[in-house]
């Protein structure tokens, strides 16, 4: 196999890398220690990334974006992730689901919407899925396909128009995108794998508001909030697909066999997760380089040297996952939908490995506040139950009958 990357790959992330540590690193710390949630966003860092295409990345270029593969989208991500876990999500939301526009709307779908998210470099997507009593159980719903179970949030068709009651929560970019990909139930006696329909949502729907915008421990410069549905009226053609095909467009399956295999959405938010992680390292290993402790630096001790070795094998492992799931996907070759869930459970545990061996080195400083170690801290731990819990995750790639 050869592990190089192309030119164009190279160039990609030295140019991210270079925006992100520039422009957004110095800012995070800033923007994190603000009170308010909705004082985190920074409309002047998305504009600039949007200048440098990471806003339109994933669309294809036959459309007017960026045209990349997934390995390229996971290069990105992490040089995303390792900067700030807040604003890669961002961004990374947008990257994963945008290109619904093209794979799974139609023709006049993509022609009302897709001119707009182009030329407005302040357009952000959303997914809107998540509900206070329904989450990673979405993913898994063939395990329990009662029609109790996962999401209520209800679509009824009236004439040319769908009314939609329920509530989202945890929705990344939410109360700050201008459009959402929402689901819905379309039937309330089917179960989640028949009756789970996907809509287009603007803004400035009727009936559609913002509830709580959520005060988060950690990844505070993305926008999370509730979504409040009551009696909501989009046009009936604003339906993506048919009523109750939505379930291979929610994520990987849990089990579930499917004709298409779907696409390794995971993988992107598992290369961020492995840039916070190399922060981590890299904060800890310079930092074990100049902290003396027993006349020589603490790098000479056996024990922070194995702390340290195991943190840079682990992080190497999952990046080497990621980059052959996409690379599998890219090329159609030997690829396994199930991956990118075992690879999603995996870098989590990679991470709070990594992160707590940083704490462990860097000692009483990790607390202090002068530093951005106990922002790390924050933010990967923040990250762990997007995309479905680490638990989840693994069962949703294990092998079964």
């Amino acid at each position: 196999m050869d592990f190089r990357l192309t030119e164009e790959q190279l160039m990609m992330r030295q140019m991210v890398r270079e925006f992100v540590q520039k422009e957004v690193k110095p800012l995070s710390v800033e923007l994190d220690a603000k009170t308010d949630p909705k004082e985190c966003i920074s409309w002047e860092l998305i504009k600039k990334a949007s200048k440098l295409g990471l806003r339109t990345l994933s669309i294809p270029a036959e459309y007017g974006g960026g045209g990349v593969d997934y390995l390229t989208r996971t290069i990105v991500a992490e040089e995303l992730g390792a900067a700030d876990q807040g604003f890669s999500s961002m961004l990374r939301v947008n990257m994963t689901n945008v290109t619904k526009l093209v794979t799974d709307c139609n023709e006049q779908q993509r022609d009302e919407f897709l001119p707009k998210f182009l030329d407005d470099d302040t357009f952000l997507v959303a997914v809107g899925r998540t509900e206070p009593n329904a989450g990673t159980d979405a993913h898994h719903a063939c395990d329990a396909p009662e029609p109790g179970g996962a999401i209520q949030t209800f679509a009824e068709r009236r004439g040319d128009e769908y009314i939609i009651n329920g509530t989202k929560h945890f929705i990344s970019n939410g109360g700050i995108a201008k459009l959402y990909f929402l689901f819905a139930r379309t039937s309330r006696e089917l179960p989640i794998t028949e009756s789970l329909s996907m809509f287009l949502l603007p803004e400035d729907t009727p009936g559609f508001s913002r509830g709580r915008w959520h005060n988060k421990l950690g990844r505070r410069l993305l926008s999370n909030a509730e979504l409040v549905f009551e009696d909501a009226r989009i046009p009936a053609r604003y339906l993506v697909g048919k009523e109750g095909d939505a379930w291979g467009k929610i994520g990987e399956p849990g089990g579930k066999p499917q004709a298409v295999p779907t696409p390794p959405w995971g993988v992107i938010g598992s290369a961020s997760l492995v840039g916070a992680s190399r922060t981590c390292y890299e904060a800890a290993l310079d930092y074990a380089k100049t902290r003396v402790q027993g006349g020589k630096p603490i790098i000479e001790h056996p024990n922070v040297a194995i702390r340290l070795a195991d943190m840079k094998v682990k992080i190497e492992a999952a990046r080497g996952l990621i980059f052959r799931c996409a690379w599998c996907w890219d090329n159609k070759y030997d690829y396994d939908p199930k991956m990118s869930r075992l690879i999603k459970g995996y870098t989590d545990k990679v991470a709070l490995s990594v992160v707590n061996h940083m704490v462990v080195i860097f000692g009483g400083m990790a607390t202090d506040k002068s530093l951005p170690i106990e922002k790390y801290l924050r933010d990967i731990y923040t990250t762990l139950h997007g995309y479905g819990t680490t638990e989840m995750s693994l069962l949703g790639g294990a092998p079964t009958l």
